[in-house]
């Protein structure tokens, strides 16, 4: 159920109080890429602040046992896909996360044959984001319903612009480094936009932020393999990613 339209606009009213964060982000991105010009041979165990990101695909998640073994600094849970779906694990993980004090963030899984503007608002009642959450992300990766890639990255930026609309900051991107390449490059400007780049060979050439290593860490607490990323900064740059 979609809020009314008088809650809708007051929320967005109320988000423009956080606009300066956008410029704020631009900044951080051009201080990450001069890091990242040196850092390209680097492997993931180089950099300090690291975190996971679950779905339904991680069937059982016992987090307390997780923090007994390991400490990720964050944790991205997958809320939502297209206009419709909701990840059955997000209320589950999101409850349990809030008990640890880690932070965490939601993410949506991009959907190439509906609405951008749609599938933003399917994100934002599902995902219930606050401040000390982090940044919205958007994951958007190749799919057989791809019919159209000019259309695809066009309804992805539809959907960034309301993901802005309503919490005043653009959402991370996530993709590999090859379809950012081929597919997003001239409408996601690597200064503009916070890069979350999934490369499982070695350390992305691109003007990365967050960097997916693998999707197959393996740690007590989870069953199965999960996905384990990296940032390219300090504890304390990650805070800027902080709604």
């Amino acid at each position: 159920m979609q809020p009314d339209a008088d809650i809708w606009n007051r929320r967005i009213k109320d988000s423009k109080m956080k606009m300066s964060k956008g410029s704020w982000l631009r900044m951080m991105c051009l201080g990450v890429a001069l890091l990242l010009m040196f850092s390209c041979e680097r492997t993931a165990d180089d950099f300090e602040v690291w975190g996971l990101d679950v779905s339904r695909h991680q069937k059982e998640v016992n987090w307390e046992k997780v923090f007994e073994h390991e400490q990720p600094y964050f944790v991205f849970i997958k809320a939502t896909e297209g206009t419709l779906i909701v990840d059955p694990t997000y209320e589950k993980h999101r409850a349990e996360l809030e008990k640890t004090g880690v932070l965490w963030g939601a993410y949506h899984f991009f959907g190439h044959r509906t609405s951008g503007k749609e599938q933003a608002r399917n994100f934002i009642k599902t995902a219930k984001l606050k401040h000390g959450n982090l940044i919205p992300v958007l994951d958007i990766e190749w799919h057989r319903f791809m019919k159209d890639p000019k259309r695809s990255a066009r309804e992805a930026k539809n959907f960034c612009r309301e993901i802005k609309r309503y919490y005043g900051v653009n959402p991370i991107i996530y993709c590999s480094t090859n379809f950012y390449e081929k597919y997003l490059a001239e409408t996601f400007p690597e200064d503009e936009y916070v890069l979350w780049i999934a490369d499982y060979r070695s350390c992305p050439t691109l003007k990365w932020q967050l960097w997916q290593h693998t999707d197959a860490h393996r740690i007590p607490g989870i069953a199965g393999d999960v996905d384990r990323n990296v940032f390219a900064g300090s504890a304390e740059e990650f805070k800027k990613l902080i709604l």
